[in-house]
């Protein structure tokens, strides 16, 4: 204990020689019979009660409920009259927003949390009590005041933190090696007291010890999304991504707050989208971006960059418990179900897009597998029919460019449904190099609609205005090449193909030209019962 050298007694709110409460320490507090409400979350495997021990001594002052002026024996000739604490270490009776406290912390704890520290490893700053439960005191200090809030470790760079969290590719992470600052603007998303970059507020850049202001999980803001993008808004992170969900369309990270759990399976969870679907704050990396390595036409495992350490679903269906390409990540979401959402309606009327792009396919874009045809060709530049590409290769920022400010990725686009460039879908529509801008940045729209290519374009998407979506669907088609899958109806509800007036609702290859066939079908009036190309 710290001597009182100016007699000043300090102590005294505290401690006594006499009449002091009969638990522990010398208590010179009463301690009301107060029901505090604890910290909860789907992902605690602590089993919680209420304060025991250190901690329920400290709560006698900072819960509020009396006086600190209120001490079972006060020093003769001392007038005290101070009422209940206020301010920021005042936590009242609700500590849900609060590091959870009076559990027990052993090695069966550390093997179910699965990122905690063996007790046995701990280090000796971190102090548990004799009945090995983490308390107050594991953190804080009451006698020695060196430090900012009693801690007994300098949290700079989270180190308060990490002796007890180990946490997968932390220490690689974006979060915990940035030396990005608050450059003003908006709202600074630090506590007054914080250390002037990314990499020192660790952990505090996204959790609160104390009053958090969304407690499930300890996250400072109160809006999910806000977590994210109060860095992510140019004033700290140099992309400015919260722009991009501004756009016409965009992911919705807004409609379903706090769906999300990280223990979720994708399987079974409820729909929505969030941030944390696609990354994983604890270990996303600003080195070199694997899943930006499509740019190279290859399909590459995620090693590293803005997608590591994210659950996926691989093509098989498969939960996988990190995805090991960008694919996997969008497949939780859109490989496991039909899409709720309004589009177009097919021949084929899946729209599942795992069986779009899958083995099962007849033919599909090469983002999961290298495409079937072999001898595509009427490509750009740069591309060949062994070429991968990725999902985000389509599906983008609109205002994305390689080596620019805008960030990557289908956060959001003034293109439907977020995609890099324009693709009109409705039939008719009038073509152009900007309409069907996406097609034209891998296909050669010279060669296309030359016909020298081995089929008349021209003659359906110039002179009959027929969308390149009536005939093909861009993710995949289950029975046809070429992604032949004709479109039924628009996604507005306008119907486009229908049978011949024999019947027949079918685009018929010939084995021995590619490119060619016969397609029995009525389009835009036209009875093609066939027609031969």
């Amino acid at each position: 204990m710290v001597r009182d050298k100016e007699q000043s007694g300090i102590c005294v709110f505290c401690h006594t020689p006499h009449n002091a409460k009969p638990l522990r320490a010398l208590w010179n507090r009463d301690l009301p019979p107060v029901s505090y409400k604890l910290y909860q979350s789907s992902t605690m495997e602590a089993a919680l009660n209420q304060p025991t021990g250190s901690s329920r001594l400290c709560l006698s002052c900072h819960d509020g409920v009396i006086a600190l002026s209120k001490l079972r024996l006060v020093p003769a000739d001392t007038k005290l009259n101070l009422p209940a604490l206020t301010g920021k270490t005042l936590f009242g009776t609700d500590l849900s927003g609060s590091h959870p406290i009076s559990f027990v912390y052993d090695s069966n704890l550390a093997l179910r949390q699965g990122e905690l520290v063996d007790p046995a490893a701990l280090p000796r700053a971190v102090r548990l009590d004799d009945t090995q439960q983490l308390q107050c005191t594991t953190c804080h200090d009451p006698h020695q005041d060196q430090l900012p809030n009693f801690l007994r470790v300098d949290n700079r760079f989270s180190a308060q933190c990490v002796m007890c969290h180990r946490i997968t590719d932390w220490p690689t992470s974006s979060h915990a090696t940035s030396t990005a600052h608050w450059q003003g603007g908006g709202q600074s998303p630090w506590l007054p007291d914080a250390y002037p970059t990314v990499a020192e507020n660790g952990c505090l850049n996204c959790h609160r010890t104390h009053a958090a202001a969304h407690p499930e999980w300890l996250m400072a803001q109160a809006n999910e999304p806000a977590n994210c993008t109060i860095c992510h808004d140019g004033t700290m992170a140099q992309a400015n991504i919260a722009q991009q969900f501004l756009k016409p369309s965009r992911h919705p990270i807004v409609s379903r707050q706090w769906t999300h759990k990280p223990n979720e399976d994708p399987i079974t969870m409820a729909r929505h989208v969030t941030c944390v679907d696609c990354h994983n704050p604890h270990a996303t990396s600003n080195a070199a971006s694997a899943d930006e390595a499509h740019i190279a036409n290859q399909l590459v495992l995620i090693s590293s960059g803005s997608l590591r350490g994210v659950e996926g679903v691989n093509i098989a269906g498969s939960v996988v418990n990190q995805a090991n390409y960008e694919y996997e990540i969008c497949l939780k979401c859109h490989g496991l179900i039909e899409p709720t959402t309004p589009g177009i309606l097919r021949q084929e009327t899946t729209r599942n897009i795992r069986l779009r792009i899958g083995p099962s396919s007849r033919s599909h874009h090469p983002i999961a597998l290298p495409s079937e045809d072999v001898t595509l060709a009427g490509l750009e530049a740069g591309y060949t029919a062994s070429s991968m590409i990725s999902c985000v290769d389509c599906h983008n920022s609109d205002q994305w460019r390689p080596n620019g400010s805008s960030p990557r990725g289908p956060h959001g686009s003034r293109w439907e449904p977020i995609l890099a460039e324009q693709y009109e879908t409705e039939d008719p529509s009038m073509e152009s190099p900007v309409s069907y801008a996406l097609c034209y940045r891998c296909h050669s729209r010279s060669v296309l609609i030359s016909g020298t290519s081995g089929f008349p374009h021209a003659k359906h998407v110039i002179e009959q205005r027929a969308s390149c979506a009536v005939c093909h669907d861009a993710h995949g088609s289950p029975r046809n090449r070429s992604l032949i899958d004709f479109m039924v109806m628009t996604e507005t509800g306008v119907r486009v193909v229908k049978p011949s007036s024999s019947g027949r609702f079918e685009f018929d290859p010939d084995p021995g030209r590619p490119g060619h066939g016969s397609c029995y079908l009525t389009c835009h009036g036209a009875n093609h019962n066939p027609k031969r190309y």
